[in-house]
């Protein structure tokens, strides 16, 4: 890869990392002695800059992930970076779809104006911290990696 674009995707994954602090730092609390009125989601505001360095670093990851695969394909490492990256995304994902069923429960249990839980989806107003952090950045930049080395296994069987 060209250095400059090596600092460019640096510069797309630092930015993302922020963005995405700031959309947590952004959430609104869950308040149970407040109104069900709601002033919106400004933690939804950063992902309006965030698009274009999330897309460029899930590239510039997958770029990379492949490069590296292909070094190393003929190692016992290289079958345990696959497996290792889809095992910590695939962890990392299940205990934040767990921790969204947690915070959707919890708000309607405490909530009477709602009276189906399927009402409340799981990204919602007080959502936004669950599904916008730095595990899920990390679960999203591992599952780039994992595909790359999934497509380079399925490139050298061929």
């Amino acid at each position: 890869m060209n250095k400059l674009l090596v600092v460019f995707y640096f510069i797309s994954i630092i930015i993302t990392a922020i963005i995405f602090a700031l959309i947590n730092v952004l959430t609104g609390p869950v308040l149970l002695e407040r109104s069900s009125i709601s002033n919106g989601n400004p933690g939804l505001f950063p992902l309006i800059f965030l698009t274009p360095f999330l897309i460029i670093s899930i590239i510039g990851t997958f770029k990379l992930a492949i490069m590296l695969a292909r070094k190393m394909f003929k190692t016992v490492q290289f079958y345990l970076m696959m497996i290792c990256l889809l095992v910590f995304s695939s962890v990392i994902y299940w205990l934040t779809f767990k921790e969204a069923q947690a915070l959707r429960l919890f708000i309607f249990q405490h909530n009477h104006s709602v009276t189906e839980i399927a009402e409340i989806p799981l990204l919602n107003t007080y959502s936004n911290a669950i599904f916008f952090n730095g595990w899920t950045l990390l679960a999203l930049l591992f599952t780039a990696s994992g595909i790359a080395y999934i497509w380079t296994f399925i490139q050298h069987r061929q």
